[in-house]
């Protein structure tokens, strides 16, 4: 009989060392590490194919939108899904094609569902222009950064994703 309550003992033992441990999984964790396991994320990607251009040739800028997460995600945005700045060596921004891009905009828009793995993409162009007083004009050569961004409403709030700037030589 004592050795079955040794064993009973032992096996409550456990479990609230089991609790413990996984209490601590948590802290160590943190709230990003247990918020990357249950909810979804999305991610902001630019790529284009070369970094070199000549003056007044179109740069071609592919920005893809996944979920990375293990759920999907629905989500609106504002006021374009797919958007991008430039800006010039002194880091002033010279150009946002939300600006350009009149046409595209619309008050509010359809809710889009990523599920894992899952991206929307779309190439946009890049004409080599500033936006200067209103009126547009032809960069000079130089370096710039182009910046895709994205405006997204989820759970009624506004999140600004930005991809890693890409570098751009003009010449």
């Amino acid at each position: 009989m004592r050795g079955e309550q040794l064993r009973l003992k032992w096996k409550k033992l456990s479990a609230k060392r089991l609790v413990v441990i996984a209490l601590f999984a948590l802290v160590v964790l943190g709230g990003s590490g247990v918020y990357a396991l249950l909810n979804p994320t999305l991610r902001l990607t630019a790529s284009i194919t070369k970094t070199g251009f000549q003056m007044g040739e179109t740069v071609d800028i592919t920005i893809v939108l996944g979920n990375t997460g293990l759920w999907p995600i629905t989500f609106s945005y504002d006021p374009l899904l797919f958007n991008f700045a430039v800006y010039d060596e002194t880091g002033k921004e010279i150009f946002r094609w939300e600006y350009v891009a009149v046409i595209l905009l619309r008050a509010g828009s359809n809710p889009i569902t990523l599920w894992p793995t899952q991206t929307r993409f779309k190439t946009v162009h890049w004409e080599q222009e500033g936006i200067g007083e209103g009126d547009l004009y032809q960069v000079p050569e130089g370096t710039y950064k182009i910046v895709a961004l994205a405006r997204i409403v989820y759970m009624n709030k506004v999140f600004l994703l930005e991809a890693q700037p890409i570098m751009v030589t003009i010449e």
